[in-house]
């Protein structure tokens, strides 16, 4: 999942690749990492983001781009809901001087 964040991360499509039935590897992911497989995608978008925001001056369409979020105000109410700041927000404040 972490290597391919802009692929269309399903849970048909990660089971496929579990060798697995989508029920039983939602049933066996949410136990493991005691979270659902969305959660985790969203979780590991707005991390990759969030390095992106942090170390460079990519815009902000290009980083929610590369990232696997559908466009820049997906990655905005993600970014507002998981850290209560826009990403825009979080660049100004966190973003190393280049």
């Amino acid at each position: 999942m972490l290597a391919n964040l802009t692929g269309d991360l399903t849970i048909a499509d990660l089971a496929r690749a579990a060798n697995m039935s989508a029920r039983n590897f939602s049933r066996v992911f949410a136990r493991e990492a005691r979270m659902t497989p969305a959660e985790f995608v969203e979780r590991a978008r707005v991390d990759a983001a969030r390095v992106m925001l942090e170390s460079s001056a990519v815009p902000l369409k290009t980083v929610a781009y590369r990232c696997g979020f559908r466009d820049a105000q997906h990655m905005r109410s993600v970014f507002n809901r998981r850290l209560g700041v826009t990403p825009q927000q979080f660049r100004l404040n966190f973003a190393v001087p280049l």
